[in-house]
């Protein structure tokens, strides 16, 4: 069985761990040249200084907001310390520890980067790269597809009238790394996210103001600092007027809003679509039901992460080999049932709907 995993973060880790379990022949591609994913920090925020292109929205200071051991990958532990909450370099290095342990690295390639997953005969799988380095295309054909490139790559805007208009500077929390460039700046962060939250309590350690807008049925624990705003109306040149009618003057924007999944090494014989922030259709979040020797791992990340990777590959692995079966009939069913709660419940298709 020979499996093609997309991306080196913990997602792809984990599933190229379990993949070497199994006994399949694997490979996990990795655009830039070091594992981690999203927790892999770079001042660099549009391409890397070998050209690849940078995903990831880690910033200076940030800590997880789970405690370390509800972040553990399945048999293998964080250290013992007295610390719950830990700091990025600490989660990387732990990550790092886990490829070593399970002796993954032989099987990344990194530098390589997909174009295009075209579906085959009898549930194969066409995976063309370029290798980012020498510009190098090569094609080969694999049993089973894992999709684990996380959700970070497409920063989701709200549709806020005049955002266009604005005169000043306005980043993506993807962009964002350290809050140095806000010195004596009126600052607004859009989003009450843990990222927004995060943000704003950086940035108002050196800007003159700093304005948190959110959703006014959210409750937030912003920085007593940090001015609590309403949504925003109208964007102006210099200026942002609020629901409430407010209107301050401010010099930079950063959208903490959070993101939508693309996967545009897809081609559209693969079947998957993204509609509101939802990815379709999906078997339990993770079967491609159209091509189920296809997997997307870490669609629901609103659970505990590490551990859910392992569970997610492994569901995968049983309908691989066969060991799970569920006709296309019973798994639309099931996919159709699980819109309805969500319809029925106002519950967001995704989870990082923060604004």
């Amino acid at each position: 069985m020979k499996v093609a995993i997309i991306g080196a973060g913990p997602a792809g880790l984990a599933s190229l761990r379990h993949c070497l379990e199994e006994g399949f022949d694997c490979i996990a591609f990795e655009q830039t040249g070091n594992i981690g994913g999203i927790w892999y920090y770079t001042d660099n925020t549009d391409v890397d200084d070998d050209g690849a292109i940078v995903h990831t929205p880690m910033y200076q200071g940030l800590s997880t907001n789970l405690p370390k051991e509800l972040m553990e990958f399945e048999d293998f532990p964080y250290k013992p310390s007295d610390n719950y909450y830990i700091q990025q370099p600490e989660v990387l290095q732990y990550i790092q520890a886990f490829a070593k342990h399970f002796h993954l690295l032989p099987h990344i390639k990194f530098f390589h980067q997909i174009m295009k997953v075209d579906p085959l005969p009898e549930q194969k799988w066409r995976v063309q790269v370029i290798d980012i380095k020498t510009k190098y295309i090569s094609e080969d054909v694999y049993d089973g597809i894992i999709v684990s490139c996380g959700q970070s790559g497409n920063p989701f805007y709200p549709r806020i009238p005049g955002m266009d208009d604005f005169r000043g500077r306005s980043i993506h929390s993807r962009s964002y790394r350290k809050p140095e460039s806000y010195v004596n700046k009126k600052v607004l962060v859009i989003g009450a996210g843990p990222s927004g939250l995060d943000i704003s309590k950086f940035v108002n350690s050196v800007a003159e103001k700093v304005y948190l807008s959110v959703d006014e049925q959210k409750d937030t624990n912003a920085p007593a600092e940090v001015i609590l705003k309403p949504k925003a109306n109208r964007i102006k040149s210099h200026s942002v007027v609020f629901e409430d009618g407010t209107e301050e003057e401010i010099d930079d924007i950063i959208y903490c809003t959070g993101y939508r999944p693309s996967y545009p090494f897809l081609s559209k014989e693969c079947n998957i679509s993204v509609e509101d922030g939802c990815v379709k259709p999906l078997y339990k979040h993770i079967i491609n039901i159209e091509h189920p020797t296809m997997a997307i791992i870490n669609i629901a990340s609103v659970l505990c992460p590490f551990p859910l990777y392992s569970l997610e590959v492994r569901f995968f692995f049983a309908f691989l080999t066969k060991k799970i079966q569920v006709s296309k009939e019973d798994m639309y069913d099931d996919l159709n049932r699980n819109m309805k709660e969500h319809v029925e419940k106002d519950l967001p298709f995704h989870p990082h709907d923060w604004y």
